[in-house]
């Protein structure tokens, strides 16, 4: 996570523990989303969030429990996203619109304790405790 991005982080995380959503819908601000200037470089971008925050206990896909916090499960999460779901003829368009995460208890938690955790929150300024918080978990991960 860059500075740059971090604000973008902070409102997703808040947003997945009030809503679903899927790939397509994350990260919209970056990189101009999926419309914007740079698709590749926004695709990337959400590749990242989704794996750095799936290996660190904070998202999970909301239908594939095998899609877990191992190393081996963030990598078939990103061959997913990049590849398609080969063993379900399903392409990678089809599964970055139809696959969908939500927060875990150990982000509603977090968000919790930083009063982050309402609609409201989403128009917050950056909260720099969170992402201090959230730079020690993806380091350690």
């Amino acid at each position: 996570m860059n500075s740059v991005n971090e604000i973008d982080y902070q409102r997703q995380l808040i947003a997945s523990c009030l809503d679903d959503f899927s790939p397509n819908a994350a990260l919209p601000h970056v990189y101009g989303g999926q419309y914007g200037q740079s698709p590749e470089m926004w695709k990337r971008a959400v590749v990242e969030f989704l794996c750095v925050n799936v290996r660190c206990g904070l998202l999970e896909a909301t239908h594939r429990k095998d899609i877990s916090t191992d190393d081996d499960s963030v990598l078939s999460l990103e061959n997913l996203l990049t590849n398609g779901d080969t063993e379900n003829q399903l392409d990678a368009e089809i599964v970055w619109n139809a696959m969908y995460f939500n927060s875990t208890c150990k982000l509603d938690e977090i968000l919790e304790r930083f009063n982050l955790r309402t609609w409201d929150a989403l128009n917050f300024g950056l909260n720099h405790a969170l992402i201090a918080e959230l730079k020690k978990l993806y380091a350690n991960s």
